[in-house]
């Protein structure tokens, strides 16, 4: 197995409101798409979704958006 066939990838937009993550495969399959609340106590939450989603094996590699606003 190829080395970048043992992830997952998960993109987080991060917005003031709500946070959206897309998991894709190595191949760029979009595997699924969550929207979490932007406080702590859905932080776990979101975590265990992921954990859902990696088969045995994979390990998730995360990458943040972050938006700037301008006052």
């Amino acid at each position: 197995m190829h080395e970048k066939q043992k992830h997952i990838y998960v993109g987080v937009d991060l917005n003031k409101q709500h946070h959206v993550a897309v998991i894709i495969n190595c191949l760029q399959e979009k595997l699924d798409e969550i929207k979490v609340e932007n406080k702590p106590s859905a932080f776990s939450t979101f975590l265990l979704d992921i954990d859902i989603l990696t088969e045995e094996g994979l390990t998730p590699v995360f990458g943040f958006i972050v938006h700037s606003v301008k006052l």
